[in-house]
């Protein structure tokens, strides 16, 4: 037993929180702030931590003992009716004992009330009161908070997760009820010890008692970046963020304590993969369908002249490097089998009538693709075989792709016993990826059976899937999930007119960007929890729906939402019972006015237009 003597030096009373218990915004001086709340150091009576909750303590004008304020008002000697023979001494326990009144554990290092000849220990909670004792003041409740008399199960208020233990709570309010790992958790944190590079952070991450759901809308409803799970259904939990990267993450997740070590950071380890070529790395470094065509078909075609049998005329090669491809790409011309628009750097045929009334273009990896499909794995009963008769009247309105459920109206497989059609791009798909936004795993392509609650939408453009027929590539171990084009249209890097410097294609919220975040292009606000393309040094971004090389897609506003359209490649001659002249097959826009038949807008929509008068109709819902 050691004995607690009075110290021998005049002691000054010290308030670490002065303006309890108002907001810590209410100081100017954050520096001065900081330094109070990463106040710690032992009590020279109990030789418990003094800490910034306990808000007082002493401290000796003349050497260094600190004292808490609580253990200051505790009387040296005690008379207690439980042993009136004797006067109790205040002592720290060095051996664990049970106190003679109530039977509980007195711990090592614990103060206690002791009487030496009859070798007996009373705990603080029977000679005084020992709530009072324990009492903190909590910059997140506006009451003191006191300790529960023992450990019990209940539902922690801070964290969300039920615990085993000592909770603290207001005995005005009651509530709130905070486990004491909780209570006791750090104001700003490092997340980098204990949690893999994935969920790395640069910043301290800062304590704040709730994140209210306007707050939350404000900043696009962001996920746990350790666990990916939402904060909507609880907004009074507490969370550690960082506002320059708009970085949140669960207190549970940021903060990660002995019961909890085999969480979310634990489960994911980074693997290696010997065989590289076995698998499909993405993002592309460019849009270019030949790499996912080379991962099936390595040969490659140069001829300089072809005849290819989806066209009636001769096929002349273009050089990447031709000036062709320039007048081309200002005129959004597109491949006829894959509906990607020519770009530089793209070796594609034209016909030899090109300029003279002929559009048809391929590129020279579409040249390659087989004529027929064995074993397909999502149709792996019948034979698919390659459409490209252009007197087909799928080729003009187009179709939905089994597969992707996106209208299209390129070269397509098919399966006419079942009526099953895919495009091409869905043709060739990888049983496995490798995607940089997910580097621990690879990603499987399957059907939807393994999407569901949270976890069932595209981490790429935070929509959903359609139904459980849609295809993506998924890891089971994570609930990440991405959409078929989301995973092999976007191109890693992109150059555009609106910045000198090449954009990188971006997975969540850019490190040290404080402001919000708006599209260079279409000018409106960005969400940057859903993928997009920014420029480090020009400090400017673009949706990756109104970036220049995304294909096959456009995008229009709806609700606040961004909302992605097919792009399809325009066709005439299509001659419907409806009109008597040839109608073209394209894309809404704005100009087009409203639907002949049903008089609804059609901005976006795929309709039937007639170049020679004002009649326009919904190719889908109304063309009968």
């Amino acid at each position: 037993m050691v004995v607690i003597q009075q110290h021998e030096h005049s002691l000054t009373l010290i308030d670490l929180n002065p303006k309890y218990p108002h907001d810590e915004h209410v100081y100017d001086d954050e520096k001065d702030l900081i330094s109070h709340q990463a106040f710690q150091r032992s009590c020279d009576r109990c030789d418990q931590k003094i800490t910034f909750f306990h808000r007082y303590h002493y401290k000796c004008n003349q050497c260094d003992y600190l004292l808490h304020k609580s253990c200051s008002e505790l009387p040296i000697t005690l008379e207690h009716a439980s042993h009136p023979t004797h006067t109790l001494s205040l002592f720290r326990n060095e051996s664990p004992q049970n106190c003679h009144v109530c039977k509980c554990n007195i711990l090592k290092k614990q103060l206690c009330y002791n009487c030496s000849p009859c070798m007996l220990s009373i705990c603080l909670n029977c000679g005084k009161n020992e709530a009072h004792h324990n009492t903190i003041y909590h910059p997140s409740h506006r009451h003191p908070l006191v300790p529960t008399n023992r450990e019990i199960l209940a539902m922690c208020d801070a964290c969300g997760n039920e615990h085993k233990g000592v909770y603290y709570h207001c005995i005005i309010c009651f509530l709130p009820f905070i486990h004491r790992d909780c209570v006791f958790s750090s104001k700003r944190l490092l997340i980098q010890d204990g949690t893999c590079d994935k969920f790395f952070h640069t910043h301290p991450l800062v304590l704040t008692f709730g994140f209210s759901k306007i707050d939350q809308q404000a900043k696009f409803y962001p996920r746990c970046r350790v666990c990916n799970k939402s904060f909507s259904d609880k907004e009074n939990l507490w969370v550690y963020k960082c506002e320059k990267c708009r970085y949140y993450a669960h207190l549970g997740c940021a903060y990660l304590r002995s019961e909890t070590s085999k969480s979310a950071a634990e489960r994911i380890t980074p693997e290696r993969y010997k065989d590289d070529h076995g698998v499909l790395h993405l993002p592309l470094s460019d849009q270019n369908l030949e790499k996912v065509i080379d991962f099936f078909f390595k040969e490659s075609n140069h001829e300089r002249s072809i005849t290819h049998h989806s066209h009636h005329h001769p096929l002349i090669l273009v050089d990447a490097q031709c000036n062709d491809i320039t007048t081309m790409t200002q005129n959004d011309a597109r491949c006829n089998a894959c509906l990607i628009p020519i770009q530089m750097k793209m070796t594609f045929y034209k016909c030899k009538f090109n300029g003279q009334g002929c559009n048809f273009l391929l590129h020279e990896w579409c040249t390659r693709l087989p004529p027929e499909l064995k074993g397909y794995k999502y149709h792996p009963e019948h034979t698919l075989l390659l459409s490209t008769n252009e007197s087909n009247e799928f080729a003009y309105k187009g179709f939905r792709c089994d597969v992707c459920i996106y209208p299209y109206n390129g070269f397509y497989y098919s399966c006419v016993q079942c009526n099953y059609k895919i495009d091409v791009w869905c043709a060739f798909i990888p049983d496995k990826i490798k995607h940089k936004s997910h580097p621990n795993h690879l990603l499987s392509s399957n059907d939807g059976h393994n999407r569901s609650g949270e976890d069932g939408y595209c981490r790429m453009c935070l929509s959903g899937f359609i139904d459980n027929n849609e295809i993506s590539f998924s890891c089971r171990q994570c609930g990440f999930h991405l959409h078929l084009g989301c995973a092999l249209l976007l191109p890693e890097t992109i150059r555009h007119r609106y910045d000198k410097h090449p954009l990188s294609l971006a997975y969540s919220p850019i490190e040290n960007h404080e402001g919000d975040y708006f599209c260079e292009v279409c000018e409106e606000e960005l969400n940057p929890n859903a993928w997009f393309y920014h420029c480090h040094e020009c400090v400017q971004s673009i949706h990756t729906t109104c970036a220049p090389l995304v294909p096959q897609s456009k995008a229009y506003l709806y609700g606040g939402l961004k909302v992605l359209r097919r792009q399809i490649k325009k066709r005439r001659i299509y001659k419907p019972e409806c009109h008597p002249h040839p109608l073209s097959f394209l894309l809404g826009s704005r100009s087009d006015g409203e639907c002949t038949k049903c008089g609804k807008d059609i901005y976006y929509d795929y309709i039937l237009k007639c170049s020679g008068c004002k009649f326009v109709i919904h190719a889908e819902r109304c063309l009968t």
